[in-house]
């Protein structure tokens, strides 16, 4: 009868059992000092996996193992058990960790300005709140001087700087030369007065824009000529708003003919661009100002939402750099007087024709006054208020 190292010789070459001497070799094997635990890894092994040398040798025939014999399978155990301890053991070797890049000591990381104000604000002793859906909006006036006559006649754009968050509610201002007081129409930057700042600081995100109206002034001895237009008169004059794409009191160019829209806001637009101003001469400073371009205003989006809460649900936003600050107390600001402009770097002339007005003669305005809102998208950091709710 064939001997036991035969029948697995056999059964290894025809794939029936595995020989576990292919990976690890004989000498490598446990020597006297690792005799406990080769046997307790055996025996794991046994339990955990048929090595099929048993059933090899019963296929064989070979029902009883001579003593001589045995320590073929004792050697064949331990190397099987060896071979699994090594395996398991490569296995729980924990990976090594890739180590992070080390960013340069002057890079500035992302978001860096809402972290100083959170900073600034957290080292006083007063408590503070954070609004995140925070925003302001300024409205500014572009007057379109009417040059030429009755029978040709064109909108003059000046071009220039035009201004917007210099004026806050309840301060003068004035409409197409009629004098007025500012509303919240206009803007919501309040400064009662120097004594009632609330220190606001508000991180700029983003920016949006809209048409905000239209106004149109006539001569006024003219139109005291003309009959029945009672408080239309008003109208006439810049003292009220309007919208008239009928060309009843504005020229009809002034709209497109299917759509609607107005395309002297469209020209502006086209045409313009927007900058961040701080003057830190007009608050006692160092006579110093920081004027920054911020894009071309045909690439601000134009939305008709003012609050931050309703254009982050998808409408169109233009994020702005990271760090630009404005704040409602221009006296104690360490960056100067927050303005924005829009910067018209050429002329603009718009054709129209003049309306008769009801005298039976046209009449050319003197003036049209665009009127263009900007807002401001951001954090806003403020003093709590005592009415306020903590949670």
């Amino acid at each position: 009868m064939s001997s036991v190292l035969d029948i697995l010789r056999q059964s290894d070459e025809e794939g029936e059992t595995a020989s576990p001497f292919e990976e690890i070799d004989e000498s490598d094997t446990a020597g006297p000092d690792d005799e406990d635990d080769d046997t307790a890894a055996i025996e794991l092994e046994a339990e955990e996996e048929d090595t099929g040398d048993i059933r090899a040798l019963r296929k064989r025939g070979k029902k009883h193992v001579p003593l001589e014999e045995l320590p073929t399978l004792l050697r064949r155990s331990r190397a099987r058990g060896q071979r699994a301890g090594v395996k398991k053991a490569q296995k729980a070797q924990p990976q090594k960790v890739k180590p992070r890049p080390r960013l340069p000591p002057n890079y500035i990381p992302p978001n860096t300005g809402a972290r100083e104000l959170f900073n600034k604000w957290t080292a006083r002793d007063a408590k503070f709140v954070m609004r995140q859906d925070g925003h302001y909006y300024s409205v500014v006036e572009i007057p379109c001087k009417c040059q030429g006559t009755e029978k040709i006649a064109w909108l003059h754009i000046a071009k220039g700087e035009y201004t917007l968050f210099n004026v806050a509610v309840g301060e003068s201002m004035t409409f197409l030369g009629n004098n007025a007081t500012v509303t919240t129409n206009w803007t919501n930057l309040q400064r009662p007065s120097k004594n009632t700042y609330s220190d606001q600081e508000f991180l700029i995100q983003s920016i949006t824009m809209q048409e905000a109206g239209l106004r149109v002034r006539y001569d006024g001895a003219e139109i005291d000529k003309i009959g029945g237009l009672g408080e239309a008169k008003g109208v006439l004059t810049g003292q009220a708003w309007l919208w008239d794409d009928a060309g009843t009191f504005l020229p009809k160019e002034i709209f497109h003919d299917f759509s609607g829209e107005n395309l002297l806001y469209r020209t502006v637009r086209r045409s313009a661009v927007v900058y961040f101003n701080w003057d830190k001469a007009r608050t006692g400073g160092n006579a110093t100002s920081r004027k920054v371009l911020i894009d071309h205003l045909r690439n601000v989006p134009d939305t008709k939402v003012r609050t931050l809460s309703r254009t982050s649900g998808g409408a169109a936003v233009l994020p702005v750099p990271d760090g630009y600050v404005f704040t409602d107390n221009p006296e104690r600001s360490e960056h100067g007087a927050f303005s924005a402009l829009i910067h018209i770097p050429e002329d603009i002339a718009f054709p129209i024709r003049p309306i008769d007005l009801g005298s039976g003669a046209p009449i050319r305005p003197i003036e049209v006054g665009l009127y263009v809102q900007l807002s401001l998208n951001g954090i806003a950091f403020e003093h709590q208020k005592s009415s306020s709710v903590t949670a």
